[in-house]
């Protein structure tokens, strides 16, 4: 009799749990619909003000001794660049004629400098840096690798890339 009970109990609450999970389900199917609609109507008004800028990423991998890959890179205005570090040491990036003045998103691994650049923090080995260009132009920049101490046998380059907004 006390175990039948026991069952009927276990029982109970196993059906609780699953009305519980189901309702719980239900609802965030519910919710999740609801921003769908939320989502597409800020899609298209945001497509409206957008206008003709399209949002796209380009990778460039940066190498101590080979400098940036690809070289040269093309795009239009609001291209993120996002340089990858695969060399054994930090790297700096260092725009030398146009600097960047204004940017869209939120740069990683740049901070405005004194004249009101943006500028390079060190990247690290694996580490990313990114930087959302906005003004048409020819940006060149030099890839400086960061040491703290002399390496026998190393030879200092200066190795450049080029991004032209279009």
């Amino acid at each position: 009799m006390v175990r039948r009970a026991l069952l009927f109990i276990i029982a109970l609450l196993v059906g609780i749990v699953y009305m519980a999970e189901l309702g719980a389900a239900e609802e965030k199917k519910g919710v999740v619909q609801e921003k769908k609609a939320t989502v597409q109507g800020e899609k298209a008004s945001a497509e409206e003000t957008a206008g003709e800028m399209k949002i796209v990423n380009k990778v460039v991998t940066l190498h101590e001794y080979e400098g940036a890959t690809p070289q040269t890179l093309s795009s239009a205005p609001g291209t993120t660049v996002i340089w990858v570090n695969q060399s054994r040491s930090p790297i700096e990036l260092l725009f030398v004629d146009k600097k960047v003045v204004i940017a869209c998103g939120s740069p990683v691994n740049f901070f405005v400098g004194k004249d009101g650049a943006y500028e390079s923090a060190k990247i690290p080995f694996g580490g990313t840096a990114s930087l959302c260009f906005l003004e048409k132009g020819h940006y060149e920049y030099m890839v400086k690798v960061s040491r703290t101490f002399y390496m026998p046998g190393d030879i200092a380059r200066d190795n450049r890339g080029t991004i032209w907004i279009k």
